[in-house]
């Protein structure tokens, strides 16, 4: 009887392990997966990604045609630049990494100083609120990672 129930708990355990496993492939989720708010959104493609920021920047700001023309115009030829390797950003050094963010950051700027150029007096102080905003995310943790991100990410 002793051996039913020794047999019985073993049995009992080696399902519970292939059930646990069965669950995923067995592989770790990736960062992007577990480590942020909405990690299991599918990637954009550049279109949506212009698409997108564009429109945040017509909602926000209150863009007419002409400027939402422009602004599109701008992110598109931003775009690209912008665009980064993540697995080289990983892989670098820390003095590497902070190198590849001033590049990315001095891009920014020069987006940003670009889009100010087509906005009224009145948009320029709501497009800089956002920018302020944006930084504040960016230094509290919240950035594009976390959060929603801001103008232009």
């Amino acid at each position: 009887m002793k051996k039913l129930g020794v047999i019985l708990v073993i049995f009992l355990f080696a399902i519970g392990i292939t059930f646990a496993q069965e669950r995923g492939s067995g592989q770790r989720p990736s960062k992007t997966e577990q480590g942020r708010p909405g990690g299991n959104r599918p990637q954009m493609n550049p279109e949506e990604m212009l698409k997108r920021q564009t429109q945040r920047l017509v909602e926000e700001l209150k863009l007419n045609k002409d400027q939402e023309a422009k602004v599109t115009a701008i992110n598109k030829k931003y775009m690209e630049k912008q665009r980064m390797d993540w697995s080289k950003m990983r892989d670098a050094s820390e003095a590497e990494r902070t190198k590849m963010r001033e590049e990315r950051a001095k891009i920014q700027a020069e987006k940003d100083k670009e889009i100010k150029t087509i906005l009224t007096a009145d948009q320029v102080k709501l497009y800089d609120e956002m920018l302020k905003k944006r930084e504040e995310m960016r230094k509290n943790g919240q950035g594009r990672m976390g959060g929603q991100g801001g103008p232009g990410m």
